[in-house]
């Protein structure tokens, strides 16, 4: 790739960059400065070829007609083409002096990240295979975290999925960055972030700026995505017990936006992307299932969500919160369904065909743990 060469301002970058919200045309990047600068995304295709006869495009964070400058930073990056790699680098420079609105006063135009190999690939629905990881319930455990993604494959990762409780709390977003993505920072830099909210980061003052560091293609913590056979529909169960629950102080409406998201669920499962794969899996941090200990959640989204997950002919649901390994067949527990709960020390990787689904789990040391597979 043709890029011209910038003096590393590394020491700007605080947390970052992660890739989120990755689609078959586009890509999020962000990434958070130490000091409040003017920055962009220079990207090009990873095989050399050029946009529109142009080696790179750069790409600047907008708002509303005018390019915004600050620390934390969220370029979209759209009209690309699916299942295409493409490398990105992140220029910038820092405000030294905005106390004149018409002539704002920079410093040198430098390279805000260290290296010059980050990459993404946009997704293909065309694509033979999936294959993906899955990591939940750390709840700021770093070096759990960056054990379990220190043996990824990410040559042979598509993408990589948070299914929830990353962090306990969301008091303070500096926090849930530096633990969400810094430990990873390797692999959130090169694999898509797909994010599942956890109840407990619905919990601290900070709960509402949570989606802007992982923004989706709906506008919320539910969406659908699909790539090569598989189509996944993400949902957010939001907390685990009632809303009138002495816990949440008078602030929760999670029946309200339960009820919301089980309306954009009954079109969501029918649209040509999701009814069309030949592999359907949900990814939801609380699961779908009626235990007798079940608490309230459970038993609300398992009456109202499993009936159109089962109609659209959903073949997995891949689950946390329980903290352990369990396996639910199809038939048990109110759905026809099977589904995995992860533990929260072990990374879960998962290879969808048209036919099969293969799941195995790994521990901090990298040794196999636990496999489950599926035969269609």
């Amino acid at each position: 790739m043709a890029m011209c060469s910038l003096p590393a301002a590394a020491s700007n970058l605080l947390y970052g960059p992660w890739v989120t919200n990755v689609t078959e045309t586009g890509f999020t990047v962000l990434w958070v400065t130490e000091k409040p600068s003017l920055d962009y995304v220079e990207i090009a295709p990873a095989d050399g070829s050029a946009f529109d006869g142009q080696t790179r495009k750069k790409i600047y964070q907008t708002s509303h007609g005018r390019r915004t400058a600050g620390t934390y930073h969220c370029v979209r990056i759209d009209s690309l083409k699916p299942g295409t790699e493409y490398r990105y680098r992140i220029v910038g420079k820092v405000v030294e002096d905005d106390s004149n609105i018409y002539r704002i006063n920079y410093g040198l135009l430098r390279e805000i990240s260290a290296k010059r190999n980050h990459s993404v690939r946009t997704l293909d629905p065309s694509a033979e295979v999936c294959r993906f990881s899955m990591m939940n319930d750390i709840h700021g455990k770093d070096k759990v975290y960056a054990a379990l993604a220190a043996t990824m494959d990410l040559k042979k990762t598509d993408f990589l999925v948070l299914n929830g409780d990353m962090v306990s709390n969301a008091k303070q977003i500096d926090t849930v960055i530096k633990h969400m993505v810094e430990p990873i920072k390797k692999q959130a830099e090169q694999l898509p972030i797909f994010y599942a909210r956890g109840n407990h980061e619905g919990r601290g003052a900070d709960f509402d700026k949570l989606y802007d560091m992982f923004p989706t293609s709906t506008g919320q913590f539910y969406y659908t995505f699909r790539q090569g056979p598989a189509a996944f529909v993400v949902l957010d169960a939001g907390e685990d017990k009632p809303d009138s629950h002495h816990e949440y102080g008078g602030t929760a409406d999670y029946d309200a936006y339960r009820e919301a998201q089980t309306e954009w669920l009954l079109k969501a499962v029918k649209e040509e992307s999701f009814a069309s794969a030949p592999m359907k899996i949900c990814i939801i941090h609380i699961p779908t299932l009626a235990f007798r200990s079940s608490w309230y959640a459970e038993r609300y989204i398992t009456e109202h969500w499993v009936p159109i997950l089962e109609k659209a002919g959903l073949d997995l649901a891949l689950c946390a919160h329980h903290h352990k390994w369990r396996v639910i067949g199809a038939g048990e527990h109110g759905k026809n369904y099977p589904l995995l709960v992860n533990g929260n020390d072990e990374r879960m990787d998962v290879i969808v065909t048209a036919t099969s689904i293969d799941v195995k789990t790994y521990a901090t040391d990298g040794t196999l743990v636990h496999q489950w597979n599926k035969q269609k």
